[in-house]
């Protein structure tokens, strides 16, 4: 099966080659992380591990001011919500963004994160949310509020299926999914109406929500990650010299170099059950 990327860094670069494909999935990425090219890979990677068909139409904020160079071939490689405001796709996914110690107002970008997730209940079938943008859509959606913590959410947790007749769960009675946070959203002891926790976790908050009969998913976590980049992350606040400890089940030796891949297939089958679900 096959995985085509309608525009994007890598397709620029030839590093992903597109094949011919009847009749795929048509999925938006709004890709917030600074790591576009890695984020492109993952995310690619994955939903062809899926074996569905797909076409990836990658996304980025046009308010964003961004502070680098690559932003001006960003700018010229992926499209903005004034480009396929007309176009309607089966499922759109917000990655991540490492703007989470900020509060939601201050990220140059919200209203038009706001004015996307609008036009995205119009125009898409389902939204998966993910790390800071989960936290931002619970905001926005329910107004539940993230706080700070203490000690960063660091490595690979296990969360048990709180509703194993929900078709994203199809097969999951429990998944690993990547944590790499310095918030939580604040759950309180009674939901608001409409949203629920699918998949939670004894030791830190829900590791999925979802709402609107699964219209709307919120994923606290990382399901893309390759199977280095927490240990990528290790290396990097290390060389910052940064007080961080290792990634939680994560390594499979005491001296950080084996890493237990142990959310693939999870994350491969979580993707597969929301791409069947996007039929019709």
């Amino acid at each position: 099966m096959t995985v085509n990327a309608r525009n994007g860094l890598l397709k620029l670069s030839s590093r992903w080659h597109n094949e011919a494909v009847v009749n795929p999935k048509e999925i938006l990425i709004l890709n917030l992380m600074p790591t576009k090219e890695a984020t492109e890979w993952q995310f690619l990677q994955r939903l062809r591990e899926t074996g569905i068909d797909c076409t990836v139409t990658f996304l980025y904020p046009a308010t964003h001011r961004f502070r680098h160079a690559d932003g001006q071939k960003i700018k010229q490689h992926y499209v903005c919500l004034d480009q396929i405001r007309k176009r309607c796709f089966d499922g759109l996914i917000i990655t991540g963004a490492p703007v989470e110690c900020l509060p939601f107002e201050a990220v140059d970008y919200w209203d038009e994160f706001k004015q996307i997730v609008k036009w995205a209940h119009s125009h898409v079938k389902s939204i998966i949310y993910e790390c800071w943008a989960a936290q931002a859509g619970l905001w926005n959606d329910f107004g539940l509020p993230k706080q700070k913590i203490d000690h960063k959410i660091f490595g690979v947790y296990q969360g048990i299926a709180c509703n194993r007749q929900s078709p994203l769960l199809k097969d999951l009675a429990t998944i690993e999914i990547p944590q790499s946070r310095h918030t939580e959203v604040q759950v309180p002891k009674k939901l608001p109406n409409g949203l629920q926790v699918l998949v939670a976790n004894q030791t830190i908050d829900p590791l999925i929500y979802q709402a609107d009969h699964g219209r709307s998913i919120y994923i606290t976590g990382h399901p893309e990650y390759s199977a280095d980049t927490l240990d990528n992350e290790y290396r990097r606040d290390q060389q910052k010299g940064l007080t961080i400890q290792p990634p939680k089940n994560y390594y499979i030796d005491q001296k950080c170099h084996d890493i237990d891949y142990s959310w693939r297939q999870p994350g491969i089958l979580l993707y597969r059950n929301w791409l069947n679900g996007l039929a019709g």
